[in-house]
């Protein structure tokens, strides 16, 4: 290959330009850097060697050569311009290593099987006598590989971009012959970007809520294991309930985990300035993000996505729960392609902020998120009325009615608060509870479905939007039949949503077409009555293997289906989501109770706004509600920080009226208690969108003593002090607890 296929494919053929060439070897092992004069500009390039480190020479993009070991498949990755490289295998001798573990570090393709006997082992292209095929091609190479000892196979295809590379293996390449062993999860290349110990500065980022980073410094072997978490959260096919420990046998004190909401990992080396961004393109509905810092049982870094083909799950043996069980897994595996994206960064962008921002772009290259109206308003949603136990049944507690709304509307109006927006929750007959909506009437006690819509239409008048709030995700059996179209587990058993509250204990799962065809069906009824903002809530966020009448049915057609019936509202309403999951970005005119902080999780060194990044300027963001935030100048800041809209839960009469109510967990959200609070921040928050617009954050910045520096697209630059005492940045001082404005 001519030299000039392997620079920079800016350098072009037929290119007038001076050239002074002068051979300099980078430091370490580091290919040959050039030196060109472009145009009148010093241009440096890293020249690919025809083999580097016993991995050979496969293809150039105009920013990275590519390496790969023909052995284990193993791959690196040389940036052009620095010479800086991201590895997938450890080069260090690490003596704690055994031979499971040095496969799995050097082998492009890792499995987990399962034998007929149930035990579980791994295979690799190191310990295994694996039949290899390898075709090269312009952009990459194909293996195809079969594993003999096993009867199992795949084909690994491999593609430099100019902007990374793509893994795949294709779901009609997985090969299954013997009757032996079968196959239960597969990674592709789990070390991209290792390093061992604290060898390398930078971090690796987990899509943990919002997002946080582990550093990459020596852990001292404290954690003996990592964050490894399903993407797009758990799966209730499979999972058994779990046993709570709850205070005095009733209230469940302990908080559930943030969720994945995006199918991303990365890794970042600051020191050479080089990173990747892993995105989970196919098959991220069964796949798992794993990081894995040095000392969780060996002393290397890792951060990757894990394909599960096959689950474990307990199967009762008899009607009878306590008579016994088996422990057995799915007979069928789970069939998609399987595709990782490494999207790599260089220079200035190769840290957080830069995943972040490239993520943003891929989401508006490939139609996955759509520019939306980002116009300030302060979000206060109403909840309208929920029910207690009587004697016989329940009885109504009214908590805010149609025209509650219209005083507390007019009372912010005359307090210069004009930018809002509002979920009404708990409109429907029956109060917040009765699930599903099967039909556009609102509950008499608050005004009637009359009343109601008037409500809806004045407001929009005024430009305050109210949409109503849906949860098409459960189903109350204690007010609803419950006797057909409810989720079973893999097991066969009806899967229950225990709440630990007095009146409703239980709920059950509407299966993904039932709840598509209740939400066609209302929707009729609203658009018929004028009415379509809808706020969809459940299903936007929560994914699971099920049975229904004899038939399996996959996270991947759960998918589909809610995709589906969220693509139908989009078209014909304005349609926000709460809390949704980034299969469904493109379906929501907002994101409604953004997470502004991760799960704590002990092996995390920092939180970063990483969502509030790639999202915020490109549609609305609304933070979680602050009434229920206990450190409330902070939750302040983070909404700052990130670029979210404050909300609120709002109802007219004092939230005691709850305590016997399945919102008991509601202590404050009386009005009169709130206004004060709700002025001020509307003034602040409108105040502060008015300098950033619909501009997006390009750089979030973790500085010293506490201090945040955010920059946005259009110059603007916020300063946030996280401190105890008063400091200088740039010039500019931030007090304590606060934050200030640079344009």
């Amino acid at each position: 290959m001519a030299a000039d296929d392997k620079i920079l494919g800016f350098i072009k053929k037929g290119t007038c330009a001076a050239l002074s060439i002068a051979l300099a070897l980078g430091a370490g092992s580091y290919a040959q850097r050039y030196e060109y004069m472009l145009g009148g500009e010093n241009i440096s390039v890293v020249y690919a060697q025809d083999e580097l480190d016993g991995h050979k020479y496969v293809a150039s993009s105009s920013g990275y050569n590519l390496y790969v070991s023909e052995e284990d498949l193993s791959v690196i990755i040389e940036d052009k311009t620095t010479g800086a490289r991201l590895e997938s295998y450890p080069t260090y001798d690490d003596q704690k290593c055994n031979a499971t573990w040095i496969g799995a570090m050097r082998s492009a393709v890792v499995m987990t099987l399962i034998s007929a006997n149930d035990d579980t082992k791994q295979a690799d292209l190191v310990n295994d006598d694996v039949d290899k095929k390898i075709t090269y091609t312009d952009t990459g190479f194909t293996a195809t590989l079969y594993w003999n000892t096993y009867k199992l196979g795949v084909t690994l295809e491999v593609s430099l971009t100019d902007e990374g590379l793509t893994a795949r293996i294709a779901e009609d390449s997985i090969k299954e012959d013997g009757d032996s062993y079968y196959i239960g999860t597969v990674s592709m290349y789990q070390y991209m970007g290792t390093s061992y110990l604290d060898d390398k500065e930078g971090y690796m980022f987990i899509p943990d809520g919002n997002g946080a980073l582990v550093y990459l410094d020596d852990k001292e072997g404290r954690f003996s294991s990592g964050y490894s978490a399903l993407i797009y959260g758990e799966d209730v096919g499979f999972d058994e309930s779990e046993v709570n420990t709850l205070l005095l046998d009733r209230y469940n004190t302990i908080s559930d985990p943030q969720q994945i909401l995006a199918p991303v990992f990365g890794i970042a080396h600051t020191d050479d300035q080089i990173a990747f961004l892993g995105i989970v393109e196919d098959g991220a509905q069964r796949a798992d993000i794993n990081v894995m810092p040095n000392g969780v049982s060996i002393d290397y870094n890792r951060s990757y996505a894990r394909f599960i083909l096959r689950k474990l799950y307990t199967q009762p043996t008899s009607n009878n729960s306590t008579s016994g069980s088996l422990h057995v897994y799915e007979a069928d595996r789970s069939h998609s392609d399987l595709q990782v994206r490494f999207k790599f960064l260089s220079g200035e962008d190769a840290n957080y902020s830069g995943m972040a921002t490239s993520y943003r772009q891929y989401l508006l290259d490939n139609g996955l998120v759509t520019k939306q109206d980002v116009s300030y308003n302060t979000r206060i949603d109403f909840l309208g009325t929920e029910r207690e136990s009587w004697l016989i049944g329940t009885s109504a507690v009214v908590m805010t009615t149609a025209d509650d709304i219209r005083d507390i509307y007019e009372d912010l109006e005359s307090s210069g608060v004009t930018t809002l927006m509002s979920v009404y929750k708990g409109w429907q007959a029956g109060g917040l509870y009765d699930l599903p909506i099967t039909k556009y009437k609102a509950d008499s006690k608050i005004g009637g479905t009359k009343d109601l819509t008037a409500l809806i239409k004045e407001s929009e008048e005024k430009g305050i939007k109210i949409y109503l709030y849906d949860d098409a995700l459960l189903i109350n059996p204690d007010e609803q039949n419950a006797t057909f179209n409810v989720v079973k587990k893999v097991n066969k058993r009806r899967y229950e949503y225990e709440t630990y509250k007095d009146v409703y204990d239980t709920f059950l799962y509407v299966t993904p077409s039932r709840a598509g065809d209740v939400l066609d069906d209302v929707l009729s009824e609203y658009t018929k009555n004028g009415v379509d903002n809808l706020a969809i809530a459940g299903i936007t966020n929560t994914m699971y293997t099920y049975t229904y009448s004899g038939n399996k049915y996959t996270r991947f057609d759960t998918a589909e289906s809610y995709k589906s019936t969220l693509d139908t509202i989009y078209d014909s309403a304005e349609l926000v989501l709460e809390t949704p999951i980034a299969s469904y970005w493109s379906d929501t005119r907002a994101f409604l109770d953004m997470p502004l902080y991760s799960s704590s999780y002990i092996l995390e060194d920092v939180e970063v706004p990483f969502l509030s990044i790639v999202l915020t300027g490109i549609m609305p963001v609304y933070a979680q509600y602050m009434n229920f935030e206990a450190n409330k100048k902070e939750f302040f800041l983070k909404m700052v920080e990130s670029g979210s809209f404050p909300s609120f839960y709002i109802t007219k009469e004092s939230s005691s009226e709850l305590i016997n109510t399945n919102s008991c967990d509601i202590y404050s959200s009386e009005y009169s208690s709130y206004k004060d609070t709700i002025v001020s921040y509307n003034t602040e928050f409108k105040a502060l969108h008015d300098k950033t617009q619909d501009a997006v954050i390009v750089r979030h910045e973790l500085l010293d003593n506490n201090i945040t520096k955010v920059t946005y697209s259009n110059g603007v630059v916020i300063y946030i002090n996280y401190g105890d005492t008063a400091q200088t940045v740039d010039g500019i001082t931030i007090d304590t607890m606060s934050y200030e404005v640079a344009e």
